[in-house]
This record gives C-alpha cells, sequence and structure tokens, in this order.
C-alpha cells in the first residue's frame, strides 16, 4: 500500500470516527485495541516450540530469582506482624 493510499484511508477512518456518538467512539476503540491484541496473540503462536522453552526458563527463572530476593526479609516481616 501506497503512503498516498495510507494517508486516504486514515483520513475516512478519521471522518467516519468523528460522525460517531462518544459511546460509538469507545466501541471503535475497543475494537483497535482489541485488533492489537490478537496481533501480539499471533506474533506469540508464530514462535517455534524452542523460543517457547528458552522464553519459559527465563520466566520461571526470573521467578526464582525475585523469591529468593524477597525470602531473607520475609520471616522478619512475619515475626514483626506477630508482635503487632
Amino acid at each position: 500500500m501506497t503512503i498516498t493510499n495510507i494517508s486516504n484511508i486514515q483520513n475516512q477512518i478519521w471522518e467516519g470516527i468523528k460522525t460517531l456518538s462518544p459511546e460509538q467512539q469507545y466501541q471503535v476503540l475497543n475494537f483497535i485495541q482489541s485488533l492489537s491484541n490478537h496481533s501480539l496473540f499471533e506474533k506469540w503462536h508464530n514462535i517455534s516450540d524452542a523460543q517457547a522453552q528458552v522464553l519459559k526458563y527465563e520466566f520461571a527463572q526470573e521467578d526464582v530469582d525475585f523469591t529468593e530476593s524477597i525470602l531473607p526479609d520475609y520471616r522478619a516481616n512475619l515475626e514483626q506482624e506477630d508482635k503487632s
């Protein structure tokens, strides 16, 4: 699609949206957001199993690192709560 076509489409969309009620504009916004989210899901579903495994490992490791970082303070916080 050329820049001229894109600009024309954007102008048509804008002109159409301006004629809608605020409630209808809100529905258009929700639709646009759903299109964006759908695109993100498509990208996620298109990754390879190997890439998914790497991400799964990274997320799991981040969880472990976070948990280990807060555990030393956890017992002290519980004891402090018990004293209150």
